[in-house]
Formats: structure tokens, sequence, C-alpha cells
């Protein structure tokens, strides 16, 4: 019973993030703190303290490769924070499901960003306003998140 009520928080507190996501370009400090808390506790109720420790060693690659692309530019801190955060409720073995999802879903969110600046605009879209959009990429996480965690 408690990992169904934690499974929904943390679907919820993600899908918070999204919206916050859209709406500001930024995902705050402090919902990524309470997404990793309620996510070590799913890692801790579903796999106990070994599991704890397998989401834990997931969370700590995945901070390093999001520190990695922030200091490169190609994401927001917010996100490498917001996906580390998440990946404290899947363990190792789903961290590439994890990645997967998470890219295609960004993919996705790419095209229909694209597609809606065109029909919008109604104007050339040219390369250069691509490489100046910013994606809210809190949404591909959080529905990255959701598919694996639903999936498995």
């Amino acid at each position: 019973m408690i990992e169904q009520v934690l499974l929904v928080a943390i679907l919820v507190i993600a899908a918070g993030g999204a919206a916050w996501d859209i709406a500001r370009r930024q995902i705050p400090n402090w919902l990524c703190l309470v997404l990793a808390l309620v996510a070590a506790a799913y890692s801790f109720s579903m796999f106990g303290i070994q599991g704890l420790a397998w989401a834990g060693l997931h969370g700590l690659a995945a901070l390093l490769v999001g520190m990695g692309l922030f200091a490169l530019g190609a994401i927001g801190g917010g996100d490498a924070k917001f996906y580390t955060a998440g990946a404290l409720s899947l363990q190792m073995s789903q961290a590439l499901p994890m990645l997967a999802a998470t890219a295609l879903s960004g993919f996705v969110l790419m095209i229909v960003m694209v597609i809606g600046r065109r029909f919008v605009s109604r104007a050339n879209f040219s390369v250069s306003e691509l490489r100046k959009m910013q994606l809210p990429y809190g949404v591909a996480i959080a529905a990255g998140l959701a598919i694996t965690l639903i999936g498995y």
C-alpha cells in the first residue's frame, strides 16, 4: 500500500516539476529535494536497504553526468538535479530505460515545439532560432520517469 502511495506522489511531484518548467523554464531546488526524498523512500520500501543503495548509485551517476552536461551548456542545472532526484526511485538496472525514455520524450517535445512555433508564427523558422529555443526539459524528464516507473 505505501509503495503505491509513494509511486503516485513521485508521479504528481514530477508532473508538478514539468508544469513549473513549462511556466518558468526552471525547476526549483526545493522541488528536486522533495522528489529526491520521496523517490528514496520509494526505493527503500520497494527494495530494502540494498535497493536504496543501488538507487543511490543510479542517482550519483545521473548527477555526475548531469553536471557534466550542465557544464557544457547542454542542459540546465535544474534539469540535472530533477533527473537525479527521479533516478533515486529506480534501480541501476533501470538507468538505460529511463535515459532512453527521457531522450525519446525530449525528441517528441522538441518536434512539438518546433511545429508549434511554426504554426503560431507562420514565419520562416531558422536553425539559429532552434538553437535559441529553451526546451522545458523537465517535461521530458517527468515523462521518462513515469514511463520507466510504470513500465517496470
